[in-house]
């Protein structure tokens, strides 16, 4: 746990850093003290080098302190983070919000908080305050509120678990089952995080039918060009759905299909840049949900179409 804490917790840059800031992120009343908090404080508890205002409050400094610490955080923060390039960086303003949540509104302490700096596809996570559209079972990108920088190196991972209680723990998919360290507190970072869902990634294989029922092709999908939104979500009996448009570039290959019944394959490929809603899937049984199609898909050479996933 502390190792995570370490490469994904800590968000301040070392110019700016305030000692004071630092210990009250580390016991806000946002947070939850837990046992691993608890060693990571008492390794601060020797000479903190302090400003005076703190010192009135009973700090002693001295070398090696809290600045040498936070050094040692930000080197190791560089390497376990990716930038991504649709990130706040270059966004206009008016496509980032600020969203008020309330817990109250899901049964829990009248607790309100501001999300601010979230793009239009991205769901928030605050204090005791978990958008409901954030299950387990999907796959979704993770970055601090107000940073630019993503975990996991960029990459999707499955959200494996939301824990009970007022902080909640979620656990994401790891590469050791035994030992898994992909999880936080949803009440680790007082600004929040944001979450978004990926449906589709790039190097994705489908069959295309049209609305006949009929494969009248085959695509790769090339590139994937605007952020991944869910439109829609519904749970029943049988689990839960999720549609999420998407905007994609495919190569497409096309069949000719003779009149008794063989098929070739066009020796040519069309790059055709398709929007439609990827339609995903979560059964009760099932830990993980599958992408089912990507359906209202238009083509120029079949017209109404859909892609199905070719596994």
């Amino acid at each position: 746990m502390e190792s995570f804490i370490e490469e994904y917790i800590s968000s301040v840059n070392a110019e700016d850093v305030n000692e004071e800031i630092l210990l009250e992120r580390r016991i806000s009343p946002y947070a939850t003290l837990r046992p691993g908090d608890l060693a990571a404080l008492l390794k601060l508890q020797s000479s903190i080098p302090l400003s005076g205002s703190a010192l009135k409050s009973g700090w002693h400094h001295g070398p090696g302190g809290l600045e040498t610490h936070v050094e040692e955080i930000l080197k190791r923060e560089e390497q376990g983070f990716s930038s991504d390039e649709s990130g706040n960086e270059g966004v206009k303003d008016e496509e980032l919000r600020d969203v008020v949540c309330r817990g109250d509104e899901q049964n829990h302490v009248p607790a309100v908080y501001t999300v601010r700096g979230l793009r239009r596809h991205e769901m928030p996570v605050v204090g005791v305050y978990v958008d409901k559209r954030v299950c387990p079972g999907f796959r979704y990108r993770v970055r601090r509120a107000g940073s630019n920088r993503f975990f996991f190196q960029n990459e999707a991972r499955t959200l494996e678990s939301i824990g009970m209680g007022y902080g909640k723990r979620l656990t994401f998919t790891g590469e050791q089952r035994n030992n898994n360290e992909n999880y936080f507190w949803s009440d680790s970072e007082p600004e929040g995080y944001a979450f978004s869902i990926q449906a589709v990634d790039e190097g994705m294989k489908f069959l295309v039918m049209d609305v006949d029922e009929a494969v009248v092709g085959e695509g790769v999908v090339s590139r994937i060009h605007e952020p991944q939104e869910e439109t829609t979500m519904t749970a029943g009996k049988d689990g839960v759905t999720k549609r999420v448009a998407v905007t994609l570039t495919c190569s497409v290959t096309y069949y000719h299909r003779h009149h008794y019944g063989l098929i070739d394959m066009m020796v040519h490929e069309n790059q055709e840049t398709i929007s439609g809603e990827a339609v995903l899937h979560k059964s009760r049984k099932s830990r993980k949900a599958s992408l089912v199609s990507v359906e209202g898909v238009f083509l120029q050479r079949v017209g109404q179409c859909k892609f199905i996933p070719d596994c």
